[in-house]
């Protein structure tokens, strides 16, 4: 960035550049900071041995004075400070690994003189506040630290602890590849029916959606049909974005396997997604000779006692169920695919159960969570994956604020949204002070409207299943207009006219599950506006984070969210509980390369023999 004197130049704008090239806002000035204080911005760039004041009149930089000697400069060139790695813009407060040394946390770029050469190094911080210089030549022994949800514990530069760590982990490596390539051999022998259905059934599908597929809809349900028609079991994951269009892919499929005379089975992690997913399914099948039921705790007794028979003897084509349909008593006639919704969000041995039935027959995986590309190219093996990254034509990429909690930024974008007749997602995720919040939130809307307040309702996991179904019904029908809520609405709610969401202490969450909930706004054609609202006093480092959700406004940014952020469930959930702690330890690209030359090592020795 290049700065000249007398240039237009708004502070503000100057203030959000500098952050973006990676400088901190400090009150002290330090190297790699800036300070405001009036019209007068203080800045020290990095590899700059000094600070500069740049002085402002209205909107004209007016004065660039060194802050050591006061001598007048015409232009300020200001380097920026942070680094590419791994395809990614690196900033500081970013966990980094180090081949040789282990984590460090990146502070930033420095020049120094060493034996009479000026290089630039990355400087990082270590336990005990130990420094690291590295090389920018050496960004080749440098991963990014990505985690399963904490933060990292900063590696030891006088201890032999790291060189233990990568032991245990490419020991742990060697024994995953080994099982890896186990599956693969077992998936080359394994053999399903081939389905074959009428062509005029995909054509009655295609027609009866009302709207146009998107290129990354097209792919998935060519790749998708592909694999029905294949004598090859299918293990395919669909992941997107939510609202992207998966859920079309599975019904499809879903009714292209009944019509090859197969049953298809549509397990999802909680009542209110199955409720939903029957709304769906019955709603997109209505023309159509199937038969759809579905099994919760909903369903009566007797309900029950039918279903399980008639689908045994076949009458059911879909049946939508939560983990109740992996049950003994569940018998299907001829069970030919397994749709499974948001696997990540089952327990363990749900997750045992999912395992013995892809031996068997066909199942197709839905998730939402932007679980990295990479972690599923490393483990192919596992399963097959289709992307869906492009949105919906006429969507709306969702207004994102980040901001202190303040009663007067909730009350105004509550207001905003009943005056446009829309509801409200008020995320407050601590049950135990739901009542106090409820109490605050309608004495501060009393303020707003007087006695004619918008109808409040509670909604939260620990609720009667009854009094929770009967919440969500009302607030689907629109007879609720604010839904003071916990991350119970992270899975599965698809309603067009909620296009306000409110996070309170939205710190205290991971940046994929943030993303993921502000995906529950703006499902239709209306704009959204989604506020995450912090504590007053919150670190830099987690402000930083925080306001990455603001900077990825674009739509089908899943990927890029988890590349960001340090709370990636998603690979834990696939490789289980050990493998998942040795890859935090080493974190997941490191741990991604460590498991590939395994494999490869192995390939190599089966190919000799």
């Amino acid at each position: 960035m290049i700065l000249k004197k007398g240039s237009q130049l708004s502070i503000a704008k100057l203030c959000k550049e500098l952050v973006e090239i990676g400088y901190i806002s400090s009150s002290e000035i330090l190297p790699r900071t800036f300070r405001v204080r009036g019209d007068r911005l203080t800045l020290w760039p990095t590899l700059k041995s000094n600070a500069y004041h740049l002085d402002f009149f209205g909107n004209t930089l007016e004065k660039i004075i060194s802050a050591e000697s006061g001598k007048e400069y015409e232009i300020l060139e200001i380097s920026a400070n942070y680094i590419e790695l791994d395809k990614r813009k690196v900033l500081p407060g970013t966990f980094l690994v180090h081949l040789n040394y282990g984590i460090g946390e990146f502070l930033g770029l420095t020049q120094k003189n060493i034996g009479g050469l000026k290089k630039i190094y990355l400087e990082l911080k270590y336990a005990k506040d130990a420094r690291l210089f590295v090389p920018k030549e050496q960004l080749n022994l440098l991963t990014v630290y990505e985690g399963l949800g904490r933060v990292p514990k900063l590696s030891s530069l006088s201890s032999k602890t790291w060189g233990n760590t990568k032991k245990k982990v490419e020991e742990s490596v060697n024994n995953l590849a080994a099982e890896l390539l186990l599956i693969y051999a077992k998936r080359a022998m394994s053999k399903s029916p081939i389905f074959s259905w009428p062509n005029e059934a995909e054509e009655m599908l295609s027609r009866s959606f009302p709207y146009k597929l998107t290129t990354d809809q097209k792919k998935a349900l060519f790749e998708v049909l592909n694999d029905l028609k294949s004598e090859k079991p299918m293990d395919r994951l669909i992941c997107g974005d939510v609202g992207f269009g998966k859920t079309e892919i599975a019904i499809r499929a879903a009714a292209l396997t009944a019509f090859a005379g197969w049953q298809t089975a549509v397990l999802a992690p909680t009542t209110i997604l199955v409720e939903q997913h029957l709304a769906t399914f019955e709603q997109r099948l209505n023309n159509l000779p199937l038969r759809i039921a579905r099994l919760s705790r909903f369903a009566s007794a007797p309900e029950v006692k039918k279903i399980l028979s008639d689908l045994k003897d076949g009458k059911i084509d879909i049946i939508i169920g939560t983990h109740r349909l992996l049950n003994s008593d569940v018998v299907f006639k001829r069970l030919g695919l397994v749709i499974i919704d948001e696997e990540q969000r089952f327990g363990v041995k749900h997750k045992e159960r999912f395992k013995k039935l892809r031996a068997n027959v066909n199942v197709l995986t839905l998730s939402a969570t932007p679980i990295p590309r990479t972690l599923f190219l490393s483990l192919s093996g596992l399963r097959d994956l289709s992307l869906i990254e492009t949105p919906p034509l006429g969507r709306q990429a969702i207004s994102t604020f980040v901001a202190p909690f303040s009663e007067k930024v909730v009350a105004r974008a509550i207001e905003a949204e009943i005056m446009r007749g829309g509801q409200i997602y008020y995320l407050f995720n601590r049950v135990s002070r739901m009542s106090l919040k409820l109490k605050q939130l309608t004495e501060l809307l009393r303020k707003v409207y007087g006695e004619k307040l918008p109808r409040i309702a509670v909604a939260h996991g620990q609720m009667p299943e009854e009094h929770l179904a009967k919440v969500m019904h009302d607030f689907t029908r629109g007879k609720i207009q604010i839904l003071l809520c916990t991350t119970i609405i992270q899975s599965g709610l698809d309603l067009n006219n909620v296009n306000t969401l409110i996070v309170e202490e939205a710190e205290r969450f991971g940046l994929a599950d943030l993303y993921q909930i502000r995906g529950r706004i703006g499902r239709g054609y209306k704009k959204a506006y989604a506020y995450f609202l912090y504590e007053k006093g919150l670190p830099q480092s987690a402000l930083r984070r925080l306001q990455a959700i603001a900077d990825i406004e674009g739509l089908g940014k899943g990927f890029q969210v988890a590349l960001k952020d340090l709370d990636l469930r998603g690979g834990g959930n696939i490789l289980g509980k050990e493998q998942s702690g040795n890859m935090e330890a080493v974190g997941l690209i490191l741990y991604t390369r460590m498991l590939k030359a395994a494999v490869a090592r192995l390939k190599r020795k089966d190919s000799l023999v």
